[in-house]
Order: structure tokens, then C-alpha cells, then sequence
């Protein structure tokens, strides 16, 4: 059993504590038209008499696979092997790289984020570079995709990247050798005596830094808090089960009920007795799946105020299970006696664990749904806030959530190009100055906004993105955050009373 293989395989156990060990086996009643193999064995063979061009017959069963589970609900998928390497990095929370996240807004290839501890840390990259070459290569041209293609790869060899720093005139290149990287899905901060986390996901770490964040937030003895939920897709019901526990009141946070009889059904129960915070739980469009297992546990417990948009509404959860190659299927057929494709079969029933190249891909199937305490099952409908307010987020083309705060590290001054320029043309456009789309160069158009911002705002008008006009615009954007996000308005408004 290769690494790549015990990697997926400990993903998936952590996901599938929600459906562990479900059977798929056939139905009892089968279709009087039950279509003979044979038939599906003639068309493939007519596909490759008659097509003009190549193809081979992975090609036409993983087109079928496809094909079939694209009947399903939208939930319902097959992923090949690179597809599902990716994603149980996000479930996971951790994936092999470097350690930075690079834009795909900005025209240059610009690093926006450096993860911490990660090896592009370790090796002195810092967000704001921009990125020239890999092992070489220009990526001029190149997509964020084919840039970050280039910079993936196997864990212990190294990349060799050359980036142009703002204030350098010569660039650097930086040996990186690539590692795990573990990504953080919590940040938080404390303000006016009221804590706030921001939960991006429920990866398989998640309850690790959430923990953290609370520790730090009970030592100020902090007893309200905002908890963001907003645009976080879901993730491990483990984890969010884990993570109710701080929240939730002794008693159900979630049922799930299975379609197979041969999977008992499962509910989660927190044992929480003392309930430390008074809680805004702040949801929108984008709030699916975990996150509404967690809202709507606090809710229903009454344990918490949900402020925003409805949510997602997805009330199902699914199972990720590995399909045996035709070739191990035949092979196992052979050496067993019995016809399998579910790659945990053999595990589970054999005791023999599949090679990377005995496995096809993965599907990810619908097998059941949850319920929240009370009962409800929000799949189609999602949860109801019980203060419904909606965010101004996008003005002028720009949206206010993709805007960060300027370094104040470097001026960049006319024909320069950097992040800082970037975010503070966003700023500028957002407020009504004459920019056009953002783009990180300070062009001549550029310069006459920041003149005009910085004689409106009492500055030395010359056009330079120096300090104090950086730190001006920080605070124009802090103004405009707090303005423009109402949902965050509301949270605080009912914890201050």
C-alpha cells in the first residue's frame, strides 16, 4: 500500500465518521430491464472501431462512471485520482506544497498569503512577492492554475522560485523543499470585550485551532462572542460535532439517518453543562452543510442569535468510498471468488489493502441526511436567521471582502507594481476615485487617485502610496468594514446590550 494511498485512506475514515462502513451492495429488487453487460461491453468496442481519434478503455469507464453519477443528486460525484488528491487536502486541511496561496485577481502572479511554519516561511518568502520563474521557467502568461502546477510536487524535493520583491532591484530565487503543509481555518481577535472567530471550514484540524482560539479568548475572560460562519462550505461532521460541544447545551446537536439497512443510524449529544458565552452566530448564502448542522444546534437549543442570510440549505451527507481498476477487479475476482469495486470491501472484508494503480478513482455518493434537534431537516430550505440582515458588499465592482489591509512596508511610487497597490486601488474605486479594474500597477491614473485621496484627506498630495496615505487608507477601509457589514453591526449591537 503506497503513501499516497494511507494518506487518502486516513482522510476518508476521519470524513467518514458520518458513514462509516455503509454497504453498497446491489438492491434486492432489481429492474425487469436490467441492461447485460455485454451490451455496455458493445458499445465501447463500437467507440473504438469507429472513432477517429484515440482513446482508451479508462477513458470510456471513466467516462461511464461519470456519467452515471451525473444522474444523481448535484452532491453526488466521481473524482479520478489527481482530482481526489485535492480534494482531501481541503478536508484534510493539510496538502504537500510550499505554503502560500497565490491570486488569481492580480494580473502578476502575486503571493497574497504565506502560511505559518510553512516552508515558504522557512525559506523567507513573504506575501507581496511576485512571482517571475519557476525552476527556471517564466510564467509570464501563465495562469494561477499552471503557476501553482509548476510549483506542486512530491514532499522532500525541491523548487527552485524567483520573485521580484517591491524595493529590491534585483530579484531573489529561493530554494524551497517541499513539505505538508498544515492550513489554519480559525482566525480571531479580541475588541470592546467581545471575542470573534472566523471559521472557514470544518477540516480535519479544525477543532484543533479552534481550541486554541478559545484558550486564548478565556484567558482575557471573554464571555461574548461572534462566531463567523459566513461562506464556510461545511466539512468532517466529527469536527463540527466537536466544535457544537463549546456552544451547544447538554443534549442532541445532530441525528443522521442512512438509507442502508445495514447502517445504523447515528446521533451526536453534547455534554456541555456550563454555557461560557453569549453567542452571535453570523450565517449567510454560503453557510451549507456543517455549518448549518452547528447553527442550527444553536438555534434550536436556543444557545445562540443567528444574524445574516438564509443559508445553503444542504441536508444530506455523503460517503467517499475508492472504485477498484477493471484490472483489480478481475484480479480479485480471480484470487477471491467474489466481484468487488468498493476499495474498502477488500480492506474491511479481506484484509488486503488496494495499490495506488489498483485504484480508478473515488465517488463521493449521497447516503442520508441530517436533523437538527428539533427535528428539522433543512435540505432545499436552510435555516432562517432570527435577525435576517443583508451586507452592501459590492459598490463600484468591487467587493469589500476581497480587500486586505496595506503592509506600510515599502512606498511604491509611480510604475511600481505590488499588492499594497492593489488593495489600495480597490479602496480607492470602492469610495468613488477614477480607477480602472485593479491591476497592482501604479500607472499615472493610479497616482492622480492617490493625489486626490490625499488632498481630501489633509495629506501631502503628490501621488506616492507612502505611509501615512497607506495608513489613511487602513483606516478608510476599518471605516468602510464597519459601515458596509451590517450583519457584524447587528452581532455587536445585540452583545453590547
Amino acid at each position: 500500500m503506497t503513501k499516497t494511498f494511507v494518506r487518502i485512506a486516513s482522510a476518508v475514515l476521519v470524513l467518514c465518521l458520518l458513514t462509516a462502513n455503509v454497504s453498497f451492495a446491489a438492491e434486492s429488487q432489481v429492474e425487469e430491464s436490467t441492461i447485460d453487460m455485454d451490451y455496455l461491453q458493445s458499445i465501447m468496442d463500437s467507440i473504438k472501431e469507429k472513432y477517429k481519434d484515440k482513446v482508451t478503455d479508462k477513458q470510456l469507464i471513466e467516462g461511464a462512471i461519470n456519467g452515471m453519477f451525473d444522474t444523481m443528486d448535484k452532491y453526488t460525484d466521481y473524482y479520478t485520482q489527481e482530482e481526489a488528491e485535492s480534494f482531501f487536502s481541503d478536508v484534510d486541511g493539510s496538502y504537500v506544497g510550499i505554503g502560500v496561496r497565490i491570486s488569481s485577481e492580480t494580473k502578476a502572479i502575486c503571493i497574497v498569503e504565506v502560511f505559518e511554519s510553512s516552508p515558504a516561511a522557512k525559506a523567507g518568502i513573504i506575501k507581496g512577492d511576485i512571482v517571475l520563474k519557476v525552476d527556471g521557467q517564466s510564467v509570464e502568461g501563465k495562469s494561477t492554475d499552471e503557476v501553482a502546477q509548476l510549483i506542486r510536487g512530491k514532499a522532500g524535493t525541491k523548487v527552485s522560485i524567483t520573485m521580484q520583491r517591491l524595493g529590491e532591484k534585483d530579484a531573489r530565487t529561493f530554494e524551497v523543499e517541499r513539505a505538508e503543509v498544515v492550513v489554519n481555518p480559525v482566525t480571531y481577535h479580541i475588541k470592546d470585550e467581545i471575542g470573534y472567530i472566523k471559521l472557514d471550514i470544518f477540516s480535519s484540524n479544525s477543532n484543533l485551532y479552534m481550541t486554541k482560539a478559545l484558550e486564548e479568548i478565556d484567558k482575557s475572560k471573554i464571555k461574548k462572542l461572534i462566531l463567523d460562519l459566513r461562506d464556510n462550505p461545511g466539512g468532517e461532521v466529527s469536527q463540527v460535532v466537536k466544535i457544537a460541544e463549546n456552544f451547544v447545551p447538554k443534549g442532541l446537536i445532530t441525528k443522521l439517518d442512512f438509507k442502508s439497512e445495514e447502517k445504523d443510524d447515528e446521533a451526536y449529544y453534547s455534554e456541555n453543562k456550563d454555557l461560557k458565552y453569549k453567542l452571535v452566530v453570523l450565517v449567510n448564502e454560503s453557510s451549507a452543510s456543517a455549518s448549518e448542522i452547528l447553527a442550527g444546534a444553536v438555534q434550536d437549543t436556543g444557545s445562540g442569535t443567528l444574524v445574516g442570510t438564509k443559508t445553503y440549505g444542504k441536508g444530506k451527507v455523503q460517503n467517499i468510498f475508492p472504485i477498484l481498476s477493471p484490472e483489480a477487479y478481475k484480479k480479485y475476482e480471480e484470487e477471491l471468488g467474489v466481484k468487488i469495486v468498493d476499495g474498502y470491501d477488500l480492506i474491511n472484508n479481506h484484509g488486503i489493502r488496494p495499490t495506488d494503480d489498483e485504484i480508478l478513482g473515488w465517488t463521493k455518493i449521497t447516503t442520508g441526511e441530517y436533523y437538527t434537534p428539533k427535528g428539522r431537516m433543512i435540505d432545499g430550505t436552510g435555516l432562517q436567521p432570527d435577525y435576517y440582515i443583508e451586507n452592501e458588499e459590492l459598490k463600484n465592482e468591487v467587493d469589500l471582502r476581497t480587500i486586505d489591509s496595506l503592509e506600510k512596508r515599502v512606498k511604491p511610487t509611480i510604475n511600481d507594481k505590488s499588492l499594497d497597490v492593489f488593495n489600495a486601488e480597490k479602496i480607492l474605486k470602492f469610495c468613488g476615485y477614477e480607477v480602472d479594474s485593479p491591476d497592482m500597477f501604479l500607472d499615472g491614473e493610479t497616482s492622480d487617485a492617490i493625489y486626490k485621496f490625499q488632498k481630501d484627506n489633509g495629506l501631502y498630495p503628490y501621488g506616492v502610496l507612502d505611509f501615512s496615505t497607506q495608513q489613511a487608507l487602513n483606516n478608510k477601509l476599518e471605516k468602510l468594514q464597519s459601515e458596509y457589514d451590517k450583519q457584524m453591526a447587528k452581532a455587536l449591537e445585540l452583545l453590547k446590550d
